[in-house]
Parts: C-alpha cells; structure tokens; sequence
C-alpha cells in the first residue's frame, strides 16, 4: 500500500501554528468564522477570493467554512464549489520555473471517485488563453477509491497552451483525515524539469519530466478547488485548511520541520506549558475559556522557538542546510556560482570547497595524492584540462577523437586528413555509402565546426564537407564543396529521418579553388548558418541565410559523398576546429600517471581523494590510460567522466 494513512495532523480543539514561510508568494489560511466571508491571502498580493465565476460560464457555490485542524478550514463538495482571485499586481503569482505548493488537507475518494475527475488542489491560469496559461497546477486522481489510493500530481501548460499532466506518485488518504501535502518543482533545462512529491514528512516519489516548456500569463487568474479546460470542471472533493505557495524548490529538510513542527513541537509545547501549573490549579475544562486559549497560544508559541532551535542544530551544516543559512554559507566560502543548480548542487559545491586546503591547484592535488600513487611522484604525473575547442591539424589521426567510418577511409598525408575515394558514395534512405570522420558533440548550442577542404583529385559528382547528424535519427545538416563537370559550388542539404529535404546551392565558384573553409555553426536552437571562404581561415567569409533544421545533432566531422558512382578522386581535410561553448568537455579534468611507467598506485584512493577536493560542478578522474579500453581496468573504464582528450 502507498503511504500517507499514519501522517494524519489532529489538534482537539483544532488551532496551531501552520505553514509559514519567510518569502511566501501566496499564503491562504481560511480562518473566516462564516461561509460568506471571502477568504484572504495572508501575504496580501491577491484579491480576495470569491466564487468561481467568469465570462459565460455558471456561478459555483462559496465552499462551506468548517472546523479543520489548524484553524477554520473551507470544505468542498467535489461538483460545484470553488474559489478564485487575481493579483493585486500583475503577475505576482505567475512561476515559470522553479515553485512549490504545500497545503493542509483532506480527501474523499469516494466522493472524488463520483465526480469522474481529478481533483484540483490549487491551480494558477484558467487555460483558456496564452494570457491565463496554466503555469502550476497540483490535483489528486483517483487510483483506487476503497483503499483512499490517490496519484498526487504536477499539471501546467506549455508555451503554445497544450496540458500537461505529469506522471505523479500514489498517496493513501483517509477520508476525514487531515494531513500535509507537498509537490516541488525544479527547472533544469527545456527537456528536464525535475519533481517531488510529499506527505507529511515522506518522500512519496520523485519525477523527472521532458515538459521543460512552461506557460503562464502575468493576468492568470489563481483558483482553488477546481480548474477549467474550457468551463470549470476537476473539482476537489475535501477540506483544505492551509495553502502555501513558494517560488522556489522546497527541500526534504524544510518540509521535515514543518512536519515535525505541527506535530511534535508545538503539542509538546502546549503540554509543558500545562504541565507548569501548581498541582490542583483551577484550569477551566471548556477550550474556549481565556485560560484555555492562553494556555494553547502560549504552548504553541513555546514549541514553535523550540522546533527553531532544533532545525538550526539539525541543519545548519552545509550538508542539510537550506535557504538563507545555505546562502549565507556560499557567500561564507566564496562557491562559484552555477546557473540552474538544485539544493543538492548548491550542498555540494559548498562542501567541496570547505575541503579544499591549497584548493584544485596543482599543488593542491599533489598534496591530496601523497601516499597514494605506489611510489610515484608528483613529477611523473600530467595534469590534463580541457577547453570547449579543439583544433587538429592531423599529425595523426586519433581513434580516442575520431571515429573513422568505414575504418581507414581517412589516413594521414602531409599532416593532413586524406580520403582516396571510388565509386558509390551516395547518401540517401536507401544507401550509406559516403565516408565520415565523426567526433562526438555534447551540445549542439552555439556550436561551430570548421574545416579547410582541399580537392586534391577531383571528379564530376564528387562532394565534401562538413556535416552534424546522428545516424539513430537520421536527421543531418551537411555543407561542402561539389564538383558538376567541373564547376565547383558551395551546397547544403538537410535530411530528416534519412529523406532528403533537398539540396540548396549557396555560391557558385567556377574553378576548383587552391584550398575553401567551410564553417557550418548553430547560433539558435534550430536554426544553423553555413559559411565559406576561398581566401584565408580568418577573412573572405560569406554566409547563407538562417537554415532551419533540427537541433539534435549527436556526431559532427568531416564527410566525402557523390551524387553518383565516380572515378578515383582524392580529398584532403586540413585544421578542423570544434567548438562547443555549451558542452561540458571544459569541465573535465584528469590526472594522470602512464601504466608504462611501472607503479602500482591505490587507483581509487586516488581517485575518491580527487571527487572530495574537485569543484561540484565539474568532472575528474584519475587515470593511468589516455585511453578507454573495454575490459581494461587500469584504463578506468566507468569512472566519470568517459571523455576523450
């Protein structure tokens, strides 16, 4: 069974300190005593709330004012009661990227089971338009209705309005019992959004979604209790006593103390402060006396500064501290920052640091590694770092860079790259029969590739370049010179899923130039520019106009083809440069000592020594092979990262 039944809150009489946040975006904590007063965020960026009502659609029903555990609470019927506000201030609830949402609640299944529908908890857009977007949105489902079994769930639109309803984590919840719920999310990138699912203080699952597109409007107006997909609909069948929104990813430490708060803190508060009275002392029985209320708040008050101290004593290491004490800590030590990094990044950079003595210097690493490298010294070691461009002027031609296919259809000749080509070297659906030397591209964003391209031999048919693709999709972008009865021209051509989508010529040049560089390059996500020059590496440039294709590309290199079998013809490829801003080769270091040197070093001593003293964000290793040989464990093979120099 889902967990969820044993985290119930229960307060007789109801009334305790609930969810409090230092930075909220929004905070409604239903405390009317009346049905017809209209419910208030306690940070005061919302309009009251009010039935939900607008454009054409029919007047709900005001949720009835109740009894909950922290306070008054507003029940709701599951079919026609919910409740809705805009901003005082456009856009102030409007969350794009990272947020969580936590409320005090009940659910009834059954009654959620009728409906036919999820249940939305709190939702901020009414989706009926690119100004009221849905940009978060929490709701229950029903999983299992005699057991309680609900799937606690993420919803938002993306950009262009379609719904998302993201994979969420199964929850058991009792009818008439409340408990404390909370979803985090956190933005990575486009195709990775990371989320989090609680109850009470359990983690319930964690989720990992490609809907990196979020929507929104800075009009949208915020809604609780339901949710409309064209008229109102997904109505809550429960009670909601407390609702918090945050625009940030609340962590596993926060929500403990919350949990642990309300639960434990704040009723042993109210019990030690009980307790204190004089034997015999005339407290009246009835909990709406003043002695009573006095004593509670009091209590309440003790258990909260109680539960304070303990979080700070439990968290204030930077291994479980979060918010403004982690902050504090990375100004403290001085982190470099990283963009789109979580809590677990931020825990961890500040760590290593905080390990550091003459910090990831090359002193620093000889220091870490004394004792560990079999009677080697720091003399026989190479420290090798990486930059996010390389040039190579193909002295050799290195298998740990270049994947050659067919093997040895590019050799070494005067220090240049040469394919001696014949035949078929046709590319379509059908037919692979050009020749590649491929490397691999981490990130196509913002990446060039450059190539100076000889045609030493030529023949009618025969073309090369430069080329991005990957042979899983079959989606490639291609720019080169083609030799048409000796006329030369510069061409692209795109292929989706291995289909031409038609071959485009940019520039005719006559004669077959001395020497032309072509550089093929990515400035936006889908879109690629192809230039060319016949005077010099650096000068003469023209560029075609923005070509639109995809921006998966997983290989980039140097390609030779023909557009039908040709006689022996001979290309030369000369100071092919990659660049790949975006990728992470620039974060990669190695430290290495040669096997061939003889020593037996504590290989992952040294390497374990290396992760403790390296900044969070990058990748090491200590190695004894510049190469990654299948089945070779003094190479390293699986230690992160698997690059190649």
């Amino acid at each position: 069974m889902a967990p969820g039944a044993d985290k119930r809150l229960f307060f007789d009489p109801p009334g305790a300190i609930g969810l409090v946040d230092p930075e909220p975006v929004l905070l409604v904590q239903f405390n009317e005593q009346d049905t017809a007063t209209r419910p208030k965020d306690a940070h005061g960026v919302m309009q009251d709330f009010d039935i939900a009502s607008y454009g054409l659609f029919t007047t709900n029903v005001m949720p009835d004012a109740v009894d909950g555990v922290l306070g008054r609470a507003r029940q709701f019927d599951g079919s026609t009661m919910g409740l809705d506000a805009r901003d005082l201030e456009s856009g102030a609830t409007l969350l794009t990227r990272d947020c969580s949402i936590q409320a005090v609640l009940t659910w009834d299944a059954a009654v959620q089971d009728l409906e036919g529908s999820a249940g939305v908890i709190a939702s901020r857009g009414l989706g009926n338009s690119s100004a009221e977007g849905v940009c978060y949105c929490i709701q229950l489902a029903v999983v299992d209705a005699p057991s309680y079994t609900a799937s606690f769930q993420w919803v938002w639109q993306d950009v262009g309005g379609t719904t998302h309803v993201q994979a969420g984590a199964d929850v058991v919840l009792p009818p008439g019992q409340f408990t404390m719920l909370t979803a985090t999310r956190r933005w990575v990138s486009p195709t990775e959004v990371v989320l989090r699912y609680y109850v009470g203080d359990i983690l319930l699952g964690e989720v990992t979604s490609t809907d990196g597109s979020i929507g929104g409007g800075t009009t949208g107006r915020f809604q609780i209790g339901y949710r409309s997909e064209g008229s109102p609909g997904f109505y809550f069948a429960g009670a909601i006593d407390e609702l918090l929104v945050v625009g940030r990813e609340l962590t596993l430490e926060e929500i403990e103390n919350t949990w642990l708060r309300i639960t434990s803190y704040q009723p042993l508060g109210v019990q030690l402060f009980t307790e204190m009275h004089d034997p015999g002392f005339p407290l009246p029985l009835d909990p709406a006396a003043d002695a009573q209320l006095e004593t509670r708040m009091i209590g309440q008050g003790l258990g909260y500064a109680a539960s304070a101290i303990e979080n700070f004593r439990a968290n204030a290491l930077p291994g479980r501290a979060y918010g403004q004490v982690l902050a504090d800590w990375e100004t403290t030590v001085r982190v470099t920052p990283a963009p789109s990094s979580g809590i677990d990044e931020q825990r961890a950079r500040v760590v290593a640091r905080m390990r550091q003595r003459r910090g990831v210097s090359i002193g620093g690493l000889e220091d870490a590694l004394v004792g560990l490298l079999g009677g080697a010294t720091n003399d026989d070691l190479e420290f090798l770092a990486l930059s996010a461009q390389w040039q190579d002027d193909f002295n050799t031609i290195e298998a740990e860079r270049w994947l050659v296919l067919p093997a040895a259809s590019f050799v070494v000749s005067s220090a240049k790259a040469r394919a001696s080509v014949t035949g078929d070297l046709t590319v379509s659906y059908a037919s692979r029969g050009w020749k590649t030397m491929s490397t691999p591209v981490q990130s196509t964003l913002g990446v060039h590739l450059l190539s100076e391209v000889t045609i030493v031999t030529p023949q009618s048919g025969l073309e090369a370049g430069v080329y991005f693709g990957g042979s899983s999709s079959g989606n490639y972008i291609l720019l080169g010179i083609r030799d048409t009865a000796g006329t030369f021209s510069v061409v692209s051509e795109r292929f989706l899923n291995w289909v031409s989508q038609g071959v485009t010529t940019h520039a005719t040049l006559g004669g077959n130039p001395a020497a032309i560089w072509l550089h093929l390059q990515q400035p936006d996500i889908g879109s690629w520019l192809a230039s060319w020059s016949v005077s010099t590496r650096t000068t003469g440039y023209s560029s075609s106009s923005p070509i639109s294709h995809p921006g998966d590309a997983i290989w980039g290199g140097n390609y030779v083809r023909s557009t039908a079998s040709i006689g022996a013809a001979v290309v030369d490829f000369n100071n092919t440069t990659l660049a790949v801003p975006n990728g992470t080769r620039s974060f990669n270091a190695y430290v290495f000592l040669d096997r061939d040197l003889g020593f037996s070093p504590d290989a992952a001593g040294a390497q374990s020594v290396i992760l403790a003293i390296k900044h969070a964000y990058t990748q090491a290793a200590f190695i004894q092979s510049k190469s990654f040989l299948l089945g070779d464990q003094i190479s390293g093979l699986g230690v992160d990262p698997m690059g190649a120099l």
